[in-house]
């Protein structure tokens, strides 16, 4: 493992990031019985009330969760500052951010404007005060180096995405935005923003500093480093006046990426079998689907005058589903399969060097996340991804895709559970074996 350039100094407690990481399953756990008792109707349209709570459950609900709670560690880790205050930082937004995405997600599916009055005020309070915290680190002079500046540029896309969802939602409540006109363009825009520009941002910036740390992996080429995330957040910016030239642009950067990804995993090494390592061949895998998917010519798709006997589905919902959950989910899932036992092992091992006899109690890295069961949570994945699939083509099959579903993030949920137990179980130990 390569530690070199990391700083574990300024860690906040553990049980800030692991509230983030605990609560993000239990959305897509909701997301899975919205599912189920939605029925064949929720796959109509990415417009349907349904449908958008389902997108919102899995973004806000889950991946923003996560990544939330990821920097609380990662900025101190690489930049080596952490947030001031952060129990109280962490706290607040955590409670505020979770009922806001629920508020959110049942303001779509009951159609009432004060759930969705609760959902704006919650959510941008919750958001505004993490953001204040993360932006007042980014804007010292911490360490400038890729990860860092791709951090800024997704906190950037984070700001934006958080005033377009307030306009957005100002107006479904009825409050009259007359500045900007809200069509269709701007939420594809808002859309873009959150998964590309946040979320996909993000995770290249994540895989500068993941890649070479847990799998003595070469560092991404320079170019990739330097370029590759100015690039994408330049094209959603274009997007707005251009959209389908940005748009390409944004799809083959992206398989820039996955080329680049799979090359480094390629000469990485240590060269054992490593579930995370799949995860992220996949996401590679599935970021070269996507350009094959957008690229098609459109009469592959379904429209009334298809000429052909077997068409695809509606080409957004199809590209939106794959990215989410094939490359977003998977990168968000082999992360915590990495960062959930290597956070419980370095914060222990952190309250040990005032008493290293200490360190008997603690137990190898792997038990706090068993490699078998990490496995089975990627065997469980990848068929839950092919159920939403099938059920995009045959909406019929949507109780496969819920009950897949639930079983893949009860599981998580469990592996979670697990691991945070071990985690304070050994840390009692610790606080007995060095009484006050």
């Amino acid at each position: 493992m390569n530690m070199s350039g990391l700083s574990f100094n300024a860690l906040p407690p553990i049980d800030l990031p692991f509230r983030f990481f605990l609560s993000a399953p239990l959305f897509i756990i909701a997301c899975a019985l919205l599912v189920l008792f939605s029925g064949e109707t929720l796959w109509l349209s990415r417009w349907q009330p349904t449908m958008l709570a389902l997108t919102h459950g899995f973004t806000l609900g889950f991946l923003t969760m996560v990544m939330m709670g990821a920097l609380l560690q990662l900025l101190p880790v690489i930049g080596g500052i952490g947030i001031a205050k952060p129990r109280l930082i962490a706290t607040t937004s955590h409670a505020l951010y979770c009922v806001g995405v629920i508020a959110l997600m049942l303001s779509f599916v009951l159609a009432s404007n004060w759930l969705t009055l609760a959902a704006l005020v919650l959510l941008s309070l919750g958001l505004s005060i993490y953001l204040g915290a993360i932006i007042w680190v980014l804007v010292k002079k911490i360490s400038q180096g890729d990860s860092i500046n791709c951090f800024r540029l997704a906190i950037t896309s984070l700001v934006i995405l958080l005033l377009l969802g307030i306009l957005l939602l100002a107006n479904r409540a009825g409050i009259n935005v007359s500045f900007i006109t809200l069509d269709k363009h701007v939420t594809d825009f808002h859309a873009l923003m959150g998964l590309v520009g946040w979320a996909g941002i993000l995770i290249i910036a994540v895989s500068f500093q993941v890649l070479p740390m847990f799998h003595v992996a070469p560092n991404m080429p320079k170019y990739i480093r330097q370029y590759l995330g100015v690039s994408i957040f330049v094209l959603l910016i274009v997007y707005i006046f251009y959209t389908e030239f940005a748009l390409g642009l944004i799809f083959i950067s992206h398989g820039v990426f996955s080329f680049t990804l799979l090359s480094v995993i390629n000469q990485r090494k240590r060269k054992v079998p490593d579930t995370s390592i799949k995860y992220w061949q996949l996401a590679a895998g599935t970021l070269l689907l996507m350009n094959l998917l957008y690229f098609l010519p459109d009469r592959f798709y379904v429209s009334e005058e298809t000429p052909l006997f077997i068409s695809l589905p509606d080409k957004s919902i199809l590209l939106t589903a794959v990215f989410i959950y094939f490359y977003l989910l998977s990168v968000i899932q082999g992360m915590l399969l990495k960062i959930l036992p290597f956070l419980s092992y370095t914060h222990l091992q952190q309250r040990c060097l005032i008493d290293f006899s200490a360190m008997q109690f603690i137990p190898h890295m792997h038990e706090f996340l068993n490699k078998k069961h990490g496995l089975m949570l990627y065997y469980l994945h990848i068929l839950s991804g092919l159920s939403l699939l099938a059920v995009i083509f045959e909406p019929s099959l949507y109780i496969v895709f819920a009950l897949c579903l639930l079983v893949e993030f009860v599981w998580l949920l469990v592996l979670m559970v697990r691991c945070m137990r071990l985690y304070f179980t050994v840390s009692q130990k610790i606080n007995l074996s060095n009484p006050p």
